[in-house]
């Protein structure tokens, strides 16, 4: 009888554990999410001119894609020393900026664009593309 009443007290002590997150509930993990991925952008057209006046584009479209939980992308942009950055627009995996040749200044020459695209997990950044400013005095 007293073997019975102490194997009844233990099932209803562990049923309590059990149901209050005793030691057996703690096997729980959280994992963080992973950061979105940018691939290396698109520049079109790859080559333009610092200021108006000598038939080449001053602008040119920066685009990207992503995958995962992009909530920003930003493209960085380096020639002749200066480096500034542009703002995306866009949402889910599609990124686009437009690149203004006359944000370099006197500067020119060969450069790179990179994509950074943030998230809940953090941020990653591209591979380069290239692009060429050109001077054009008018």
């Amino acid at each position: 009888m007293v073997a019975m009443g102490r194997f009844t007290w233990g099932l209803r002590l562990g049923l309590a554990v059990a149901l209050l997150g005793g030691p057996a509930a703690a096997t729980t993990t959280t994992t963080r999410p992973r950061p979105p991925r940018a691939f290396a952008p698109s520049v079109s057209p790859s080559t333009i001119a610092n200021r108006a006046g000598c038939g080449r584009s001053t602008s040119a479209t920066v685009s990207t894609g992503t995958t995962g939980d992009a909530k920003r992308v930003t493209f960085r942009v380096q020639v002749g020393g200066r480096t500034t950055s542009l703002y995306a627009s866009g949402s889910g995996s599609r990124w686009s900026a437009t690149l203004n040749g006359s944000a370099f200044g006197p500067d020119s020459g060969s450069g790179t664009v990179r994509a950074i695209a943030s998230g809940p997990g953090g941020s990653t950044e591209s591979g380069p593309t290239g692009i060429t400013i050109v001077d054009c005095r008018s």
